[in-house]
């Protein structure tokens, strides 16, 4: 269990998964059930804790997206900034991080994941076993792809 911060640049947006900054015109979404496919990756596990659960269900089930600033409140992210100063801060958060001794992140790092095993791992089977068992009609998924593109545009243009 080694201390990692991962940079990712995800679609022009990019992320620093150990502390959440996201720039001011970043837009968040699940999208899954809209389309009619159901998480595997541990969606449903990880952002309860992260916006609690009436948050997660709203955007699961409704597939709307946010925008940073309601990102921020809910706890979806941990700061919001310029997208042009997105990775600078990035970098900065990451800085300091790496400042920590190794041996303490790791054990630090233990005791977040440990605290939170019990919950998190029951969450991530149940979901594995939803995703393993759902048949969804491919026939569909890319129509209903397209559809939930085009209502996520509008929503971008006219808000919520």
């Amino acid at each position: 269990m080694s201390p990692r911060v991962i940079v990712s640049d995800i679609a022009g947006v990019r992320v620093l998964t150990l502390n959440r900054p996201e720039a001011r015109n970043a837009l968040d979404g699940d999208t899954h059930a809209r389309v009619g496919i159901l998480p595997g990756g541990g969606l449903t596990a990880r952002l309860p804790p992260l916006v609690g659960p009436a948050w997660a269900r709203r955007m699961s089930y409704a597939g709307e997206v946010i925008g940073a600033e309601l990102a921020l409140r809910i706890g979806l992210v941990t700061e919001v900034v310029a997208h042009d100063r997105l990775l600078d801060r990035a970098v900065e958060v990451a800085a300091m991080v790496a400042e920590v001794p190794a041996e303490t992140m790791r054990a630090l790092k233990g005791v977040y994941v440990s605290g939170t095993a019990d919950t998190v791992g029951a969450a991530l089977a149940a979901e594995r076993t939803a995703a393993d068992e759902q048949r969804p009609d491919l026939a569909l998924l890319e129509q209903r792809r397209a559809a939930v593109t085009e209502r996520n545009r509008r929503q971008v243009r006219t808000g919520p």
